[in-house]
This record gives structure tokens, sequence and C-alpha cells, in this order.
């Protein structure tokens, strides 16, 4: 921190002790007034504009060999969802053992062979991908996959994931987690006209 930096926080800490902070909206006055708008936190201010880090998870069905599921999440109705990327864990059951498959490993092992997986909205019917894709190519929970465009789900919106395992010996129980924000929309309406497809 230079001179300038530390003489701009001196006068920061001077101004917000030397203003009441009795209740929430006199905070809320002086957060607004000291700290510039880039780092107002996300979750202080009207309800409307509200924005937080979150995620879901898709529930986890049992894949045995040459099997089709669907996995789910809804949206609870407080706020929307717009999704940034997801990461997936997948558990290989062999003998009625469940093992994590490792998919950094060199070797076939950490390889779920043969589970695909699609998203798409259930009310909507959008679908995400043209086809069913491999699951290997995606998700890794060290480096999850982003999406080119952010997902937009409204409140009380219903997600699934498509799952299939066209594996003839292998039973695989998928595990995906999509991260993203949860955002209060005012004038949704306005919004809904905007989306196409």
């Amino acid at each position: 921190m230079n001179e300038r930096e530390y003489r701009m926080k001196q006068q920061l800490d001077r101004r917000m002790r030397d203003e009441s902070n009795n209740s929430a909206s006199d905070l809320h006055r002086n957060i607004k007034r000291n700290i510039p708008s880039r780092l107002m936190p996300g979750n202080v201010g009207d309800i409307n504009r509200v924005i937080w880090p979150f995620w879901f998870t898709f529930t986890a069905p049992e894949l045995v060999p040459n099997q089709t599921s669907t996995g789910v999440f809804s949206v609870s109705q407080e706020a929307a969802f717009i999704a940034m990327a997801f990461t997936k864990v997948v558990f290989k059951k062999v003998g009625g053992v469940y093992t994590a498959i490792d998919p950094s490993q060199e070797d076939m092992s950490g390889e779920a062979n043969g589970l695909k997986f699609q998203l798409r909205d259930a009310q909507s019917t959008r679908v995400f991908s043209q086809t069913v894709v491999p699951l290997d190519c995606f998700g890794d929970p060290r480096f999850p996959s982003v999406f080119q465009t952010p997902l937009m789900f409204l409140p009380n919106s219903t997600v699934e994931c498509v799952y299939s395992n066209s594996d003839p010996t292998a039973t695989y129980v998928p595990w995906i987690t999509m991260f993203g924000y949860r955002v209060r929309l005012e004038n949704a309406e306005q919004i809904l006209s905007l989306i196409e497809g």
C-alpha cells in the first residue's frame, strides 16, 4: 500500500467512525457514500438488486448398464439462477462398493466409459447441446467447465440432466454441480421478452 492509498484509507476510516451506523439503512447509506460501486458487497441494498454466489447439484441416479435416467434440481422462488460453470464427480459401483473415478489418471481408469449426458430446461424444453455428450469431456473438479454463455433459469424452474450409460458392464452414479449466481429480478416479464429459441 503506497502513501496515497494509506491516506485515503485513513480518511475513510475516520468518516465511517464519525457517521452513525445505528440501523441497517444508516449502514447502507454510509457504505454507498464511502465505497466505490465496484467494491459494494452484492448482498447489501435493494432486495431486487441483490446478487450472491450459489450452486445447485443435480440428483444422482444410479445408472446400471444400458440405462437412461434423469437428474434434476429446482430453482427456488426467492431468486433466479445464472449458471456459469459446472463440475462433476462420478462414482463407479463394483461389487456393492462405490469408488470415485479420478479424471486425472493417465490410464483408462480415470474414465467413465459410455456415460453421457444432456442438459435441458424442463419448463421451456430448451436443450443445451444438440446431442448427448460424453461426461468424461467436461466438468473436471479441478478445472470446471465454463459455459460459453451464462444460462439463466427463472425462479421455480426445474433443470434436468439426462444421463445415459451405454457401458455393458459398469454401474455409475454421477453428481453434477452447477455454479453461478442467484439474482433477484424486478420486471422479470421484460426480460422474458428478450429470450429466443
